[in-house]
């Protein structure tokens, strides 16, 4: 049997798919409830993953996580109904090239992969007001915080990036306690750095969002070295 034919590729996702959605249903009632704490604010959400069949099979699995949407859907009752508004958007396919998808492009082909292959997650499971949620509501969204241990878990990536910048370190290091942040030659530690933790893939980093990396000219250097990273590990 070919291990990269169609067949095995659905039956993987199917797997990694269901195990997402048993995860996601165990927390349904706080994405409810949290919708429910603020019954006047915009919050959109829960962002929830479902990776395509490509995925699994690519040499270096990637998993990027971001900050969070800039809009998203808000199906709460239905939770593969709201895995599908991910799947459709197949990781920016369609959408303008912004900094973060030019980026994840970049790094999709230096890492030998393909386009559109990659996984995806976002720190923060809502969005407010098609934006950054702050104050009392980035503090009730926390609390979901540890669903991303389980997502890491089930994709089990070989390189993942967080592009969450030096601003939300404290918050990973509430979510993977005692993570350690190692510095990168030719980088600050604000910049870019490794992260070292044992619910983590060996090849984790941390940068700025790719929007501040491309305006402190830090882009060329960052995607040389994460693809110095690829070849390595294909090895």
């Amino acid at each position: 049997m070919l291990l990269n034919s169609p067949k095995s590729n659905n039956t993987k996702k199917e797997s990694m798919k269901q195990q997402l959605i048993t995860l996601y249903n165990q927390r349904k009632n706080d994405f409810k409830n949290l919708i429910e704490k603020f019954p006047s604010a915009d919050l959109s959400g829960p962002f929830l993953m479902s990776p395509n069949e490509k995925y699994s099979t690519q040499p270096n699995k990637l998993l990027v996580i971001g900050q969070e949407t800039q809009g998203w859907t808000y199906h709460t009752d239905d939770l593969e109904l709201q895995m599908e508004t991910y799947e459709n958007f197949n990781l920016g396919e369609k959408y303008y090239s912004s900094p973060f998808w030019n980026i994840t492009r970049k790094l999709e082909k230096v890492l030998g992969n393909n386009e559109y292959t990659h996984a995806w997650s976002n720190l923060n499971k809502f969005d407010l007001n098609a934006g950054k949620p702050k104050g009392k509501y980035v503090d009730a969204i926390k609390e979901l915080d540890d669903i991303l241990i389980g997502e890491i878990k089930i994709v089990q990536p070989d390189i993942c990036i967080f592009f969450t910048g030096p601003t939300h370190d404290n918050r990973l290091k509430t979510i993977f306690e005692q993570i350690e942040f190692i510095e990168i030659p030719n980088f600050t530690l604000r910049q870019f750095c490794k992260l070292k933790h044992p619910q983590l893939p060996k090849h984790s980093f941390r940068s700025h969002h790719p929007k501040s990396l491309r305006l402190r000219h830090l882009e060329k250097d960052f995607v040389e070295y994460l693809s110095n990273i690829g070849k390595e590990h294909v090895l």
